[in-house]
């Protein structure tokens, strides 16, 4: 054989154990973590929960969730390193109780592609309740004019009092107007 086909031989067989020692390129580990780790909503209501990625790099995250009970939808984004906010909203008629949802993170759109690591999850647990029942305080008042009435009506407006009905009647011979109101009741009442 001659001389320079042995000197190509031997640098060929040199950079073939040479790269046989490194390893695979493989996608770089990424670290989801999910905050809060309690999310609670309120049938025909909206909650968030922000999700965190750890990573060198900046693949492409696809997020997907698992476990949403029945009438709950999630506005899920594009992900990156970083934060993503996801978006639950319950429909009025979703199911209520405590669920375990899993979050998946998939990283992908790797230059040069690469193979490797799987995908991410990471668990929280959901708190449906149920929609709250309006609780109502009511109220009567008497006036002497419809303009008095009108003055009463709007003084009690500010006070967040819905009119719901008036009446006219006769009081010994004069007009006597009464109204009926109502306003939700704060929590703390």
């Amino acid at each position: 054989m001659p001389q320079p086909a042995i000197r190509a031989a031997v640098l060929f067989l040199f950079l073939i154990g040479l790269a046989s020692r490194l390893p695979a390129q493989t996608d770089p580990e990424f670290v989801v973590s999910v905050s809060p780790s309690i999310v609670t909503i309120t049938q025909g209501g909206t909650a968030s929960l922000t999700v965190h990625i750890a990573i060198n790099e900046r693949p492409n995250i696809e997020f997907s969730l698992s476990g949403l009970p029945s009438g709950v939808i999630a506005q899920i984004p594009s992900g990156r390193a970083g934060a993503s906010t996801i978006v639950l909203t319950a429909l009025p008629t979703a199911a209520t109780g405590s669920f375990n949802v899993a979050l998946m993170a998939v990283a992908s759109g790797f230059d040069p592609p690469r193979s490797g690591n799987g995908p991410q999850s990471q668990n929280f647990t959901l708190n449906v309740k149920p929609m709250p029942v309006a609780q109502w305080e009511y109220r009567m008042e008497r006036a002497r004019t419809a303009q008095e009435l009108e003055s009463t009506a709007t003084n009690l407006g500010t006070q967040s009092w819905e009119l719901v009905s008036v009446v006219l009647t006769d009081r010994n011979g004069a007009d006597e107007w009464i109204a009926f109101f109502k306003r939700q009741k704060l929590p703390h009442e």
